[in-house]
């Protein structure tokens, strides 16, 4: 595995990745990571950014680590722009999810931008990156899985705003605006656990069973294995209840990028 580490993708707000490779530089498709941190930390670095990063490229892909911006407040967006958050975040609360508003606020909003703009970058870069397929998919942990889906399905008003990826893995992750999810969509795989002090799978639930009743293509994942932070290590090593890898569950989830 090579990196090619901080190239910019965002001047205006000096937003930069790291771009893990195949030994060869070559690579069939790209997944942007985005790390947690509840929209307030994290860094694109993590501790469990190399392991993800080796199961990609080992597997053919190239993986993105991306920095987005942290704790964006409102006054980052025009008084419209505002008003179209509060009227978001309203109708989340109204759904009963026991999320804490900073996971469904002008914070969340700031990083589906930065990521849309990641998505922006490598769709014109990638091929001089050593990415054949222009399709890319998220791979995203808590807060940045909260932002990947949302970038998926986006908000309203920022939907010609956006661009969205073509496949999105989210674990311990949530779709805090599940009205948004339609029958084409994208591909999105909610792997999650029990007993979840941070994002309950309950959350994660609403999500799965509206996608049910509009047919989009999201799929939610019980580990069984209880915790938050736990989850990131179910997926690298652990095994679903019939004892398949769930880290090929999400290698088959960005195996779309390169079908034809």
């Amino acid at each position: 595995m090579k990196c090619v580490s901080d190239i910019v993708y965002d001047t205006q707000n000096d937003l930069a990745f790291d771009l893990y490779l195949p030994d060869d530089l070559k690579a069939s498709a790209c997944v942007i990571y985005a790390h947690g941190g509840g929209f307030r930390k994290g860094r694109r670095d993590g501790d469990e950014v190399a392991h993800f990063a080796t199961a990609l490229t080992e597997a053919g892909f190239a993986m993105a680590s991306v920095t987005y911006r942290l704790g964006t407040t409102a006054d980052a967006f025009t008084d419209k722009q505002q008003g179209y958050i509060e009227a978001y975040m309203g109708r989340t609360e109204k759904l009963g999810l026991t999320l804490s508003p900073n996971l469904y606020g002008a914070a969340f909003i700031a990083a589906m931008e930065d990521l849309s703009r990641a998505v922006e970058y490598l769709w014109v870069e990638g091929e001089g990156l050593g990415i054949a397929h222009r399709k890319l998919g998220i791979l995203g942990v808590s807060a940045g899985g909260i932002a990947g889906l949302a970038l998926a399905y986006p908000p309203t008003h920022w939907m010609q705003r956006v661009s969205r990826p073509d496949a999105v893995v989210a674990i311990s992750a949530a779709i805090v605006q599940p009205w948004r999810l339609e029958e084409d969509g994208p591909a999105c795989l909610l792997i999650h656990g029990p007993q979840d002090r941070v994002i309950n799978i309950s959350n994660a639930r609403v999500g799965a069973q509206r996608a049910e009743g509009v047919q989009a293509p999201v799929t939610l994942i019980d580990t069984g294995v209880p915790g938050h932070a736990t989850q990131v290590d179910a997926v690298l090593d652990g095994v679903d209840a019939q004892g398949q890898p769930i880290m090929q569950m999400v290698l088959d989830q960005f195996a779309r990028l390169v079908d034809d």
